[in-house]
């Protein structure tokens, strides 16, 4: 999720409407659901929780949040 509030999966920008729909489609035939979700650290916490929600309704089972580093963090 970047500071404008889009989010991507991978290098594609998608509607969050759509976002548990397309999560969906892309883990249908896989084994291990596993994601990893990365915030722009302006963003309220708020804003990653919803995209954890969403995949979870999407039956992702694991969701693994990607830090920025504390240095990229800070400017």
């Amino acid at each position: 999720i970047d500071a404008q509030r889009r989010v991507k999966i991978n290098q594609d920008f998608v509607d969050i409407r759509m976002l548990g729909s397309r999560l969906e489609d892309i883990f249908k035939t896989a084994n291990d659901r596993v994601m990893f979700v990365s915030g722009d650290p302006s963003l309220p916490f708020g804003e990653v929780a919803t995209v954890i929600d969403i995949a979870k309704g999407a039956g992702i089972d694991k969701i693994g949040l990607i830090p920025k580093p504390l240095e990229e963090a800070s400017q």
